[in-house]
């Protein structure tokens, strides 16, 4: 529909042009619905346009970026293979479906946001140095420590256990100081945002997927779900810089050990949380992936 045609409608004001525009979307929704559920194949996949082009258009040379970067900065490039579908839910209000999957704006390509990608590794990280407390300085390293990052190790982890890790980052404290003390020192001593960026994945392919809940009685699908998804074998790429602004003070010797341990730390989270899953209905074991190539860039030192 064009803005012609809107005119030829005798339209007199802003909001009856703008309801006229909606009823026509609507109805040219509805149309394309009915020739989607009538002639579209079960279980196909669709590729979105030239993949290298689209790469070329969305992706950061994150080999480039690190090379202006300060000493001992590093950017990670990891390639991984979709082993179960992946959704996350988009905020399209008009779609041939009720669970479209989240997309660029622009370029509608099926995407995972970089703060998604921080969300997922976080929550990895958590689970890495709840087993292993020296790990939890790579984790305020990387990830910052903001009000989230306190509330949810208040929750994970023990007044000693917190104590104890204090203890191994030269911050003195007593035996009778409470957990909300020790947080607000360590608080005090740390920078609160972390040294890691997150930039967003896109992928290259589409599918639908069906979930169709069972009546108890009758045993037989009652309300089938359709869910626009990403599908397995589908490849990705996660691309993270780690730049470590904070440590200006700190010699170069610290910085670079700091740097290596903190590297793969990040190994370690990006395996767990795929192995997890990633997106939304990960408890239906939906965005499973495996890693199939890491490259790593370090600035000049």
């Amino acid at each position: 529909m064009n803005y012609e045609t809107i005119l030829n409608k005798n339209h007199t004001d802003t909001f009856s042009i703008l309801k006229y525009g909606f009823e026509h979307k609507v109805d040219e929704l509805e149309k394309f619905m009915w020739t989607y559920k009538k002639d579209t194949p079960k279980n196909k996949t669709y590729s979105i346009g030239d993949k290298q082009k689209i790469e070329t258009l969305l992706k950061v040379d994150t080999k480039e970026l690190i090379k202006t970067s300060i000493p001992y900065s590093f950017a990670i490039q990891t390639t991984f293979t979709l082993q179960t579908p992946y959704y996350s839910s988009d905020d399209d209000e008009l779609y041939i479906i009720n669970n479209p999957c989240l997309k660029e704006k622009v370029f509608k390509v099926p995407m995972m946001r970089g703060s998604s990608w921080k969300g997922a590794l976080l929550n990895a990280g958590r689970e890495i140095a709840k087993e292993d407390i020296q790990k939890l300085s790579n984790y305020f390293r990387i990830f910052g420590v903001g009000n989230e990052a306190f509330r949810g190790l208040m929750e994970k982890f023990t007044p000693i256990e917190m104590k104890l890790f204090l203890l191994l980052e030269g911050i003195a404290i007593s035996t009778t100081d409470e957990l909300e003390s020790i947080f607000a020192k360590y608080k005090k001593s740390k920078a609160q945002k972390g040294r890691a960026i997150f930039y967003p994945t896109y992928f290259d392919k589409y599918s639908i997927e069906l979930i169709n809940p069972h009546n108890r009685k009758t045993k037989a699908g009652t309300n089938p779900i359709h869910y626009e998804v990403v599908p397995k074998g589908t490849k990705g790429e996660l691309q993270i810089v780690y730049i470590p602004f904070d440590g200006v003070m700190e010699s170069n010797a610290t910085i670079e050990q700091e740097a290596k341990e903190d590297l793969e730390f990040l190994k370690l989270c990006i395996d767990k949380a795929l192995s997890n899953g990633i997106g939304a209905k990960t408890k239906l074991g939906w965005g499973k992936g495996k890693i199939s190539e890491i490259k790593e860039f370090w600035s000049e030192r």
